[in-house]
């Protein structure tokens, strides 16, 4: 097995890694994870609450929904099937797009893009951006294969149905997977007439998923735009290295001269270790990962319409008569996009494990309550160390009631880290004994129908 193939088994298994990791840390329970759970398994079904989206918080749902359809009542295995839709699902579009063009260099973009996505967004797990940037870059992977059989034709026309109502970013997606479409359609005249006609439906839902994001953005939100394009992100450090490597090692992979190739190996490493010298060690914001995530899934969008675009251009511009051969730039190429891979995939890892004992602090915490008491009167976030961060504005009522099982004793936001927020749970007092009180009027057994069989962690 040659170096390029040996990368990526190892880059597809530390993958599978991510997604394990992060359904058995239970990381959709991270923030507003918590109460999309809640929501779920209150009414016991899907909890659609933005028709613009509904298909993709379907699909993300689906796992929690089948569960309890078949009659599942155990609250931790609940728990994790539903991490496993927030976190893992996302990601197997984005294994599928990898594992199409395992034997092409077009592997080495889709994993850029990966990197600038789902590992920058995707701690932040409850968002139907991750799966909708998962699914796109699943259909452009199919549209640059260049033989597409019946059953990927299939899955293009399906997954190009759920990207109708996704999200916003498909204004944008959905016109380039609509142009990506039309252009397979005139080049590849080895299609048969029914991967053509597939192809043709998969164009006329693009369209539609981009004429639903535009109602979306501009007519149906009630914020405004611009806070969530957050544009002042585009100069921080963190975003900025997102740009530079993927931008750097497009330019290796163009020139293929073995002498350039040196110096952009060079200048890459030297981005990629000052990078990780800075996170690690220089970078004291004090914001969490987790928030980081919740800001570029916008940004980063764009990020990945550039680099699908220069994989189209690059798919299209090669002679098909050249082979897929091992030069050097090609290494070169394959090594960096492993390293900056690894950059990424780094705090992923190191924030999971933080997250599941910040989760595991919450849990004993909760079970150990005899009455509501706000957070930073306990010892679950008492710093934004790497295993304290995770507190986030009013998600805690929520995570309580999960962890417990009931609402009898909440652990309160009031948080030195996060400003305080209300919602249905935060009004409650410290002690529901007074007769008459508020308390009362608010269900303190909401998921009295499942049940807690021991701890999570």
């Amino acid at each position: 097995m040659n170096v390029d193939k040996s990368l990526k088994f190892f880059v597809l298994i530390l993958m599978l890694l991510i997604g394990v990791t992060g359904v058995y840390a239970a990381r959709g329970l991270y923030a507003d994870g918590s109460f999309w759970l809640f929501e779920m398994l209150s009414r016991g079904s899907f909890y659609i609450f933005d028709p613009h989206r509904a298909y993709a918080q379907m699909l993300m749902q689906l796992p929690v929904v089948i569960s309890l359809v078949l009659g599942t009542q155990d609250l931790n295995f609940l728990i994790r099937a539903h991490s496993f839709g927030f976190v893992f699902l996302p990601l197997l579009f984005w294994l599928a797009a990898l594992a199409i063009q395992i034997n092409t260099r077009l592997f080495w973009f889709f994993l850029m893009a990966f990197c600038v996505t789902y590992l920058r967004s995707n701690f932040f797990a409850a968002g139907e951006f991750n799966i909708t940037y998962g699914m796109t870059a699943f259909c452009v992977s199919i549209l640059l294969r260049q033989n597409i059989n019946r059953t990927l034709s299939v899955l293009l026309v399906l997954t190009s149905v759920v990207l109708t109502h996704s999200y916003e970013m498909t204004l944008f997606l959905g016109a380039l997977l609509g142009t990506v479409s039309v252009w397979r359609l005139w080049k590849a005249k080895q299609d048969s007439v029914f991967v053509r006609t597939c192809v043709i439906l998969a164009v006329i839902f693009f369209l539609v998923s981009s004429y639903v994001g535009f109602q979306s953005a501009f007519f149906q939100r009630a914020y405004d735009g611009r806070s969530t394009a957050n544009l002042g992100a585009i100069a921080e450090i963190h975003f900025l290295y997102l740009i530079t490597v993927p931008a750097l090692a497009t330019l290796l992979y163009a020139t293929r001269i073995k002498r350039y190739a040196a110096i952009f190996v060079a200048c890459l490493a030297s981005v990629i270790i000052f990078y990780m010298f800075y996170a690690f060690r220089l970078d004291q914001s004090n914001i969490s990962f987790g928030y980081l995530s919740y800001a570029y899934r916008a940004l980063t969008g764009l990020i990945l319409i550039g680099i699908l675009i220069i994989s189209t251009f690059f798919y299209y511009s090669a002679s098909r008569s050249k082979t897929e051969s091992c030069s050097y730039s090609t290494i070169s190429f394959a090594i960096i996009s492993t390293i900056f891979f690894i950059s990424v995939a780094s705090p992923m890892f190191i924030h999971t494990y933080g997250f599941s004992k910040w989760a595991q602090r919450f849990e004993t915490t909760s079970l150990a309550l005899a009455q509501h008491t706000p957070i930073n009167e306990t010892g679950i976030n008492t710093n934004h160390g790497w295993t304290h961060g995770y507190n986030w504005v009013w998600g805690n009522t929520y995570t309580s009631i999960l962890l417990r099982g009931n609402a009898e004793a909440l652990v309160l936001n009031n948080s030195n880290y996060v400003n305080p927020a209300i919602s249905g749970y935060e009004s409650l007092k410290r002690s529901d004994d007074s007769e008459g009180s508020r308390n009362n009027l608010i269900d303190r057994h909401p998921l009295n129908l499942l049940i807690k069989k021991g701890k999570l962690f």
